[in-house]
């Protein structure tokens, strides 16, 4: 199966390439009933997993027999929710780490660190900048952050031109939780030409439509819990390759969560 799956990733490599070069890689429209079936899966998983949260400092790997995994530092991930809908794929992924003498208040200044996200987060910025908005307070602080996403493989290249609601919640002095919602994701004519005008709004290439964050740490024994969740909406995608996307998000949560983890001792 793993050789399969290789073979037809090389696949997709190449035809790719050769899609660019010809220039042949349609757009797509973005179907308005497709937003509205992510919003309803996301505010159904959210209501619930934050109240479990908020209240107890409930997470799923409490359930689960991997979470002695956590005992050697080792990031564990799981796959939420991976659906293809009429016009559209929806990707929930997940995983947690637990740090060992680690704070509550070092991840926070990470998250918090705008100015450094191309630092902390290698790769996968062009730039960052973030605003405090007047309604925060020590513990419901509140920003909106504009992030320029960058995405690249040896086939393609996509740039995002970002817009963020985030809100940093301290529901107890061991409990902490971050809300990242996209208000606005626009790709950009030329990938390479961050001062490029945005494709018209609903019609672009379709790779990410939506994308929201949340994370959740709480401290516990000697350190800390960091779980993040990603949830995205997309294009659909091809016949028997659902598995990209899904590996997409897999490897996505996952840096993430390394690129934090490495981040904190900078924070103390």
């Amino acid at each position: 199966m793993l050789f399969f799956r290789r073979m037809a990733s090389i696949l997709i490599l190449c035809l790719g390439s050769q899609a660019l070069q010809a220039g042949v890689i349609p757009t797509i429209h973005l179907d308005p009933a497709m937003v509205k079936a992510y919003d309803d899966y996301l505010a159904g998983w959210q209501t619930a997993y934050e109240a479990a949260f908020r209240t107890s400092g409930k997470l799923w790997i409490d359930d689960l027999s991997s979470r002695d995994s956590l005992k050697n530092g080792k990031v564990v991930l799981e796959p939420v929710m991976m659906k293809e809908l009429r016009n559209a794929s929806l990707h929930h992924y997940s995983g947690v780490v637990h740090v060992k003498g680690a704070k509550i208040d070092q991840v926070r200044k990470v998250m918090q660190d705008y100015p450094n996200y191309m630092k902390i987060f290698p790769g996968d910025l062009g730039a960052a900048s973030a605003t405090a908005e007047p309604d925060s307070t020590p513990e419901r602080e509140h920003f909106l952050s504009k992030l320029l996403l960058v995405q690249g493989t040896l086939w393609i290249n996509v740039t995002y031109d970002t817009l963020y609601d985030t809100h940093y919640l301290r529901y107890a002095p061991d409990r902490w939780q971050v809300r990242s919602k996209s208000l606005s994701i626009k790709e950009l004519t030329e990938p390479k030409n961050y001062a490029s005008k945005p494709y018209p709004d609903g019609d672009d290439h379709g790779f990410l439509w939506r994308t929201d964050t949340f994370w959740f740490v709480r401290e516990r024994g000697d350190g800390i819990d960091i779980e993040a969740h990603s949830v995205s909406l997309s294009r659909p995608s091809p016949t028997g390759f659902g598995w990209w996307g899904n590996k997409r998000s897999r490897d996505a949560v996952d840096k993430m969560i390394r690129d934090t983890v490495a981040a904190l001792p900078w924070h103390q």
